[in-house]
């Protein structure tokens, strides 16, 4: 993010802070149909459309350094095997043995030269999979090992962080991240190294979770500290709508927390003391300096969503297990300049901290979902603070297809006009 789009961004919100109602011309949105969230046909239209043919995150590119490293990976439904080959290229595969189907590895991540199945010993190659062994190979008639290969899935890396997608002809990753990616390229991410990592198994369809960091509009009412007063003043978030569902917000301290930080004021972006922690080295300082006087979060389509910050910051991941609970996961990320495991008193301050937040944000989440189920709610109205959701389901439409969906069920495409471009 160069200089020019920073100032804009600070541009933008003195006019959230001036406005008196949505810019004009803005359009009305209709209620988002309730069944989106309850019922079994979109569900699975979801799981079909949008989650078999998305990147998401599986994992980091420092969990297997070596050639033969592997881990496996289950949250896209089927399992699936991560490993770097031979060459040093990570790839991912199913994890199921081309013969009766039993898993090729076992444990959960290790490291080999081949990959064999414990059931009758099939053997692949670490590198392109291809079936390189078997016992009693004469007992089979015309066996054909080209086909017996294990199927391959997308992967790729970008900032450390690996991604894995379904389709076999996805779209590049990066073109897929488009514009977003931006969001990440100053961090410099591969040098980062994880702090710590939790997850919570969510009573509620995966986009209430996903929804709750989606807008600030919620902030004061459920973050404010003991004191009645929130870090966060939601009439100076921005939000930044780009191609492919993913989006942006930065929301500008309070006046409370300006004075706390010693700011002159809230649109003061200078660099703050952040006492113990290890700042993120990049080029890039005004960026830097915006996320240490903001908070600044990239979504990107479809479940993941990035809390961005000058010394570190948290991955949120939202995974369906079925319509009505969420694997959320949240893993830590930060220049790490300790040694050892045992984290240092100012990250187990701040991991306590996070924790928290995470804990007030899940409390409405159950009860949420039970009134989505309920007659007592018809729909849900959306307003302008709170649009990044209205562009989740838009980009949810476009990977579906309009024509797959009930009418009754769709939403209508309203913000074309206000994506961006780098």
């Amino acid at each position: 993010m160069d200089s020019k789009t920073i100032n804009e961004i600070k541009e933008k919100i003195h006019y959230e802070v001036s406005r008196t109602a949505p810019p004009e011309g803005f359009p009305k949105f209709h209620d988002i149909p309730k069944e989106r969230y309850t019922s079994d046909e979109f569900y699975e239209l979801e799981m079909e459309y949008v989650f078999n043919d998305s990147w998401v995150i599986a994992g980091r590119v420092e969990e297997i350094p070596n050639s033969g490293d592997y881990f496996t990976f289950k949250k896209l439904k089927e399992p699936m095997i991560i490993i770097r080959g031979a060459d040093g290229v990570i790839r991912c595969f199913y994890n199921t043995c081309q013969h009766r189907g039993a898993p090729v590895v076992r444990e959960e991540k290790g490291s080999d030269r081949r990959l064999r199945c414990q059931y009758h010993s099939w053997t692949y190659d670490i590198t392109d999979g291809a079936l390189i062994a078997l016992p009693d190979e004469r007992d089979f008639v015309d066996l054909d090992r080209s086909t017996r290969n294990l199927p391959r899935v997308s992967c790729d890396t970008f900032g450390g962080f690996i991604f894995v997608n379904k389709n076999p002809e996805a779209a590049p990753l990066l073109d897929y991240l488009g514009d977003a990616a931006q969001m990440l390229e100053p961090l410099h991410c591969e040098n980062l190294r994880e702090v710590y990592r939790q997850s919570i198994v969510v009573p509620c369809n995966w986009k209430v979770t996903a929804e709750a960091f989606l807008e600030v509009y919620h902030f004061k009412h459920i973050h404010s500290n003991k004191d009645g007063w929130a870090v966060l003043d939601n009439r100076r978030a921005v939000m930044g709508l780009f191609d492919g569902g993913h989006s942006r917000m930065t929301t500008g301290y309070s006046e409370q927390h300006v004075k706390r930080q010693g700011m002159d004021s809230w649109d003061d972006w200078k660099p703050l003391d952040n006492g113990d922690f290890a700042i993120i080295q990049t080029e890039n300082t005004d960026f830097l300096n915006m996320l240490d006087c903001t908070s600044t979060a990239v979504s990107y389509f479809p479940n993941y969503i990035i809390p961005l910050g000058s010394f570190g910051f948290p991955v949120l991941l939202f995974w369906p297990i079925d319509k009505r609970n969420t694997l959320l996961e949240w893993w830590y990320y930060a220049p790490k300049d300790w040694e050892g495991d045992e984290l240092p008193t100012h990250w187990k301050i701040r991991s306590e901290q996070f924790d928290q937040i995470m804990d007030e944000d899940k409390y409405n989440m159950a009860p949420m979902q039970e009134s989505l189920e309920s007659p007592a709610l018809t729909g849900i109205p959306i307003n302008y603070q709170e649009r990044r959701i209205w562009h989740l389901h838009e980009q949810i439409d476009e990977k579906i297809g309009e024509d797959r969906i009930p009418e009754h069920l769709r939403v209508q495409k309203l913000l074309a006009p206000y994506i961006e471009s780098a």
